[in-house]
């Protein structure tokens, strides 16, 4: 036989592996109305821009006068916030998605090894306990580890 596919069930995942498939996961999950015949990338920046849009609509009614412009400066700092996660998690993602970077990024991560292994870890099992009703804050918490990780990029 002249071609052999390589086996990668028998090699285990790396730094690189386990991060973009990280990355990948809270993508999918920050974007549930995503459909297969986008690509991932423009149902996240579609997301990104209405995040953008809510940032622009609650600034105009910041006035700690009321209760209700108060309600909407804490809407505007939560636009604001998911506006800024999701841009760095599309940013890392366009970064992880260049596999010739792998040795690249290995030894960036490599400071944070064990970090990742455990989010990856976690990650995996989480299924396991799904009656538990963590999805939405684990995927928070997620996020919250990962960023920093990401924003070392640039």
């Amino acid at each position: 036989m002249f071609f052999q596919v390589k086996d990668k069930s028998n090699t285990p995942l790396d730094t690189f592996d386990k991060i973009s498939h990280l990355v990948k996961a809270i993508l999918q999950y920050e974007c549930p109305e995503h459909r297969a015949q986008h690509h991932i990338l423009y149902t996240a920046n579609m997301k990104l821009e209405t995040y953008r849009e809510a940032q622009l609509f609650y600034r105009k009614f910041d006035d700690p006068s009321n209760a209700l412009d108060r309600l909407s400066r804490e809407a505007y700092e939560l636009a604001n916030k998911k506006y800024n996660q999701l841009f760095t998690i599309i940013r890392g993602y366009m970064h992880l998605s260049d596999d010739q970077k792998r040795d690249h990024f290995n030894h960036h991560f490599r400071f944070s090894k064990e970090k990742i292994d455990d989010m990856f870890t976690l990650f995996e099992q989480m299924h396991h306990h799904q009656h538990l009703k963590l999805e939405e804050e684990f995927y928070e918490r997620l996020k919250e580890d990962i960023i920093p990780l990401l924003t070392q990029f640039e």
